[in-house]
Parts: C-alpha cells; structure tokens; sequence
C-alpha cells in the first residue's frame, strides 16, 4: 500500500468516504479545522509542518490546515462528480497555506460540496451551531430555494426518526435566526 493512501488524522478513508452520511460527516471535519484556523491565536498550531516520520507520526503535533489538506485528498473519492470543485479547492488550499491568509476563501470552495449533502441533517445542524464563525443564511437559502421551511423540516424528521427528539426545539431556535 502506498504511504498516499494511508491517512493519519481522518476516520474516513478513500473506501469509506463515499459510504453512507460519511461525505457530509467529511465536509464537517473539513469545516471543524478551517474554524480552528480562523481563530487560532498561534499561527503555529495553524501551520504546523507535516508528520514525516511513518510510521510514528501519530505521535508527532500537526496544524490544523495540515489535517485540512488529508481530509482534501479524500474529496475526490467522496465527491467523484464535482472533479472541476475538488481541484479549485486543493489549489486555494496549497495557496493559503504559502500566503498564510485567506482562509474563508476556503469555506467559500466548499458550498458546492455543502450543497451537494443538503439532505444530512447532521450538517445542516452543524452549520446552524456555526452560525458565527460563516455565513449560514446564504449558504442555507441556496440549498433550499424553495424557503428554509423545507430545511427545517427535513431535520425535525430526520432526527425525531433516529429518536433525536430533545434536538427539535433547538432546531426551531436555530432556524428562526435566518428566516
């Protein structure tokens, strides 16, 4: 096996990825990181050089952008359509990562992938807790042109059907702040 295809800081892998609500739990990781970086006060834990010494690099310290980039090579086994996407994304990322700026630039890439897993209700949730670190109305009137009702009720559903039924309010609360 190749040392590409091994990946150190991502659950998922390129025979996973695909699998399930593994592509929008992927897309979350991805986000989780671009977060961390946004408001790391140490640029350091940010830019942290790559583990370089297989096979004991789970235990050497890696930036946040650094596990961005493994959860990035993986968005082509789990995006295979949107080939044209994953590539403007890997080319910012590596930009960022020599400028050390722009990284909403990076969360702008990823609304096509976010669009694309507009069904999870796990991301949808997701992005509403975030709310403060990106722009969630934009980004959620774009994956339901039809009115945020519809988004909001694929959630009520999805989770009262996986007996997540404490989360509705808090889905209601959340959705009312970008109605």
């Amino acid at each position: 096996m190749p040392y590409s295809d091994i990946y150190l800081y991502s659950p998922l892998s390129i025979k996973t990825v695909a699998e399930g609500s593994n592509r929008a739990l992927l897309l979350q990781f991805i986000l989780s990181e671009i977060f961390y970086a946004m408001d790391a006060k140490n640029l350091e834990s940010v830019f942290t050089s790559p583990a370089c010494f297989f096979p004991y690099d789970w235990s050497y310290e890696v930036g946040c952008l650094n596990k961005v980039c493994e959860h990035a090579r993986l968005l082509s086994s789990a995006f295979p359509e949107m080939p044209e996407e994953t590539l403007a994304f890997q080319t910012a990322l590596e930009q960022v990562i020599r400028t050390r700026e722009n990284f909403n630039l990076l969360y702008t890439l990823l609304e096509p992938f976010l669009i694309a897993c507009r069904q999870s209700e796990s991301l949808l949730l997701f992005l509403l807790k975030h709310h403060e670190e990106i722009d969630v109305t934009a980004l959620l009137k774009k994956m339901a042109p039809n009115g945020l009702e519809e988004l909001s009720h694929l959630m009520q559903r999805e989770f009262t059907n996986r007996g997540f039924h404490a989360l509705i309010p808090e889905i209601e609360q959340l959705m009312s702040r970008h109605e």
